[in-house]
């Protein structure tokens, strides 16, 4: 164990935690890196885009812009975390991606590590609100989470797969399927992450899953995904046609939308569910907001402890 450092960003406010071995700090230059950044060409309702993609002529030299986005880009760093005993780099890495989904802002330590586009505003990518001092405590279930899982380092990779997938699944010009399809390989790593601390009794399968992490969490199951009831199967239904027939709602995929003529949401209620399961997993079981309805666009707070 050794003493690590990096830098990280893009987070737009100060934020300075002292968590154990943890230290989050702004760095000096943060606040004027984050300003110059706000206001920049590439922002349209509060996320930045990637640029377009350029290639260099390399007999003349000239620059031409292609017709399509870069994809890949790099955002200013503006805080560090220390670990005064990290295990090695991706000790660091991992509590940035816990810290990610806490703050609602996808954060990195990459040169380029944000995809499409990120927002710029905390909160964007979560549904709650942090409660008194809940993002410290949540930096120490990251570390109690690391700590659990070194004999099973799958577990944190997976842990940053969900929070990266769910962060996918709100690119604002995502298809409704690609949203699911994204929101889906969540839940599947959600449950090998709860299947790997507490292995069921019986495998569950595909239509018992989501039903089965609420049950074990005390939580609600949600009517399109409680196998007792019978619209239970939809997500799974869905899913099985879109990853082994390439249909979404009986059409191929693109042409045909789910909800429509009703006041259903589900890939909103989906995020929020696995939203629900990630604070669940990493520690935060007891907390109220993990049983809160995940039927509504209201913010829920979040009191870890």
């Amino acid at each position: 164990m050794t003493k690590l450092s990096v830098h990280f960003g893009f987070y737009p406010n100060a934020l300075d935690i002292h968590a154990g071995d943890v230290t989050i700090q702004s760095l000096p230059d943060g606040g004027s890196s984050a300003a110059e950044l706000l206001e920049g060409p590439d922002i349209e309702k509060d996320w930045i885009y990637a640029p377009p993609q350029e290639t260099r002529d390399i007999m003349t030299g000239a620059v031409r812009a292609k017709p399509y986005s870069a994809r890949v880009f790099g955002l200013p760093k503006t805080h560090s975390i220390t670990h005064n005993n990290a295990d090695n780099e991706d000790h660091l890495i991992f509590h940035l991606w816990s810290l990610s989904f806490f703050t609602g802002l996808r954060l990195t330590a990459t040169e380029a590590g944000f995809l499409d586009a990120t927002p710029l505003k905390p909160g964007a990518l979560n549904d709650f609100v942090l409660m008194g001092d809940s993002l410290k405590q949540s930096v120490e279930l990251a570390e109690r989470f690391w700590i659990d899982s070194r004999l099973v380092p799958p577990q944190t990779r997976r842990f940053a797969a969900a929070v990266h997938a769910l962060f996918l699944a709100q690119y604002p010009p995502a298809l409704q399927f690609e949203r699911f399809l994204y929101l889906y390989t969540a839940l599947d790593a959600c449950y090998a992450i709860s299947a790997e601390m507490q292995p069921p009794a019986r495998r569950p399968t595909h239509t018992q899953r989501a039903a089965w992490l609420c049950q074990r969490f005390g939580m609600d199951v949600p009517t399109w995904a409680d196998p007792a009831v019978s619209s239970g199967t939809q997500v799974a239904d869905i899913r099985n046609n879109a990853v082994h027939e390439a249909l979404y709602m009986g059409e191929p995929l693109g042409f045909a939308l789910h909800g429509v003529g009703t006041s259903q949401n589900l890939t909103l209620e989906f995020e929020a569910l696995i939203c629900r399961f990630l604070v669940a997993l990493i520690g935060g079981t007891t907390a109220e907001y993990v049983r809160t309805p995940v039927n509504t666009r209201q913010r829920q707070g979040l009191r870890l402890v």
